[in-house]
């Protein structure tokens, strides 16, 4: 008969759980207006982190072709805008020496930047999987959410989020490869399956080299990958996992429950990331 003590002393807590938030900006589009260039800031939040010379320079002759079809997005900053979304447009515009540029102006409070700005690159496929994988570090980092609360938010599933984010395991070589799109998505998964940093390395090399498929790549990377015996989950460490779950939905943060020596015992570990966080978890906990 499993012991229950430590899920039972959680019941009252748990009676309170919130439902899982919903964003709190307007998706709607506003209309679109016009800003003259000297007066745009970069968003300091920008999911993008590098500016590829080649995609600007072809951005550029869009524009200078068929003019700015999509506006930014932006909002104000006393007298001035802030950029939250479009800063290639806003490059390449003041690059071909435009005085103007179409955006749409949202109310969009400081702690929702990168919120909304992962939102409108992810709708526009606009970022490549690593500059994906940092952003949703960042904003689970700075919100303080669960990946199952962030992913619900950014109309995402939380293994997609999962996933993009288990790329920053991977040495800098192989980031570099997915970046530019030499390495994909199937490739750089399968690669992770091999816990020698050394062999990922190489596998990831061969790829750019041979040009090898990822069903290639899978069957390479369980040859190089040991044999693991699985374990047994006990019906006890899978009721400690639904506690932990159902302790992340609550704090909005990552709970680990470590069990004691004796029966009944055990630590519970709630993690914070700053002063901020930290207060939102304490204000929850009262």
């Amino acid at each position: 008969m499993p012991d229950r003590k430590l899920g039972r002393g959680l019941d009252r807590l748990l009676e309170t759980m919130p439902t899982q938030p919903q964003p709190d900006f307007a998706i709607t589009q506003p209309p679109t207006t016009t800003v003259p260039l000297s007066l745009l800031d970069p968003n300091p939040e920008q999911p993008r982190q590098g500016m590829e010379i080649g995609g600007l320079e072809h951005l550029k002759n869009s524009i200078r072709e068929h003019g700015v079809l999509q506006p930014a997005v932006v909002r104000r900053r006393g007298d001035r805008y802030q950029i939250i979304a479009g800063e290639r447009r806003f490059r390449a515009a003041e690059a071909l020496g435009l005085t103007e540029l179409p955006v749409v102006v949202r109310d969009v409070p400081d702690d929702q930047m990168l919120e909304l700005a992962l939102v409108e690159n992810l709708q526009r496929e606009d970022l490549d999987p690593i500059e994906k994988a940092e952003s949703f570090r960042a904003y689970l980092a700075s919100s303080g959410r669960t990946q199952d609360v962030a992913a619900t938010r950014l109309g995402l599933d939380r293994s997609t989020m999962a996933n993009m984010i288990r790329l920053l395991d991977l040495p800098a070589e192989v980031q570099s490869l997915v970046r530019s799109g030499i390495l994909a998505m199937g490739h750089a998964r399968a690669i992770l399956a091999i816990e020698d940093q050394t062999k990922q390395i190489y596998l990831a090399q061969q790829v750019a080299r041979e040009g090898l498929s990822v069903r290639e790549v899978e069957r390479r990377a369980a040859q190089a990958s040991p044999v693991r015996r699985r374990r047994r989950v006990s019906p006890r460490g899978a009721e400690l996992r639904d506690l932990e779950g159902r302790l992340r939905q609550l704090f909005g943060t990552k709970v680990t429950i470590q069990p004691g020596d004796r029966p009944g015992t055990g630590r519970i570990v709630i993690e914070f990331y700053n002063q901020e966080d930290l207060d939102r978890i304490l204000s929850l906990a009262q």
